[in-house]
């Protein structure tokens, strides 16, 4: 997976440092497409698959994302007003698509900002007044390591973290975690298949981005939840 380097920009819309997806975005996905833009963004890959929105959060949990479909998961997050601020998506890894539809097929697989990045690059030529002077795509999105297999933590993906806030200098900091289980990765050869091919990540809604680039909506966006299946669904 490529690691992104500092992601900072400066409003109005002057571009300072950038990594891009090779899957550029046309038009800010709607939110019952989301996890379906992302699956093209963040793997590269144009493979049509099947989108399952879950309003449960255990049946999130206990979800996977498939080969057979393809079929990715999404689930959202709701801001103290009601409105959806934050889309989590369990995707299907570059590596297992290439494994089942042939090399080329997708990848490589990018972090989960540049989905963040690409609906950013989108929103903001149209924020007149912008609130904030630049804002700052946070490139760590790694997970503690569980058992010596970095990465293959559910639980620790899921557990709450602050994806929005301010900076000491004043920037609009967008975070995210994230992480990828390559199917073909031996340290995970004996997780059932189910548990592998699989690309996780947190993102910020639409709606909410461009409501804290106007400042109709306030940084401090918590996402995540400690499920109640002691990450057995993952």
């Amino acid at each position: 997976m490529k690691r992104l380097a500092l992601l900072v920009f400066s409003l109005p819309f002057g571009l300072i440092a950038c990594g891009s997806s090779e899957q550029a975005l046309e038009e800010v996905p709607l939110l019952d497409a989301y996890c379906l833009a992302a699956q093209n963004v963040v793997t590269n890959t144009d493979i049509d698959v099947q989108l399952t929105i879950h309003e449960d959060f255990e049946a999130f949990v206990k979800s996977k994302a498939l080969i057979e479909g393809p079929t990715i998961q999404q689930y959202h997050w709701e801001d103290a007003t009601g409105r959806v601020a934050g889309v989590s998506c369990k995707l299907k890894s570059a590596d297992h698509l290439n494994l089942t539809f042939g090399e080329g097929s997708a990848g490589p697989d990018e972090s989960c900002q540049a989905m963040n990045q690409a609906v950013f690059m989108l929103l903001a030529p149209t924020v007149k007044e912008p609130v904030f002077s630049k804002v700052v795509f946070d490139p760590d999105e790694s997970l503690p390591s569980l058992d010596g297999a970095p990465g293959m933590s559910g639980p620790a993906w899921l557990a709450p973290y602050q994806a929005t806030g301010v900076g000491d200098d004043g920037a609009l900091v967008i975070r995210t975690k994230g992480f990828v289980v390559d199917f073909a990765d031996e340290r995970y050869a004996k997780a059932p298949p189910r548990f592998r091919g699989v690309h996780y990540c947190h993102f910020v809604a639409p709606d909410y981005l461009q409501a804290l680039l106007e400042g109709s909506a306030e940084p401090g966006l918590m996402i995540g939840r400690s499920p109640a299946l002691n990450g057995r669904g993952f």
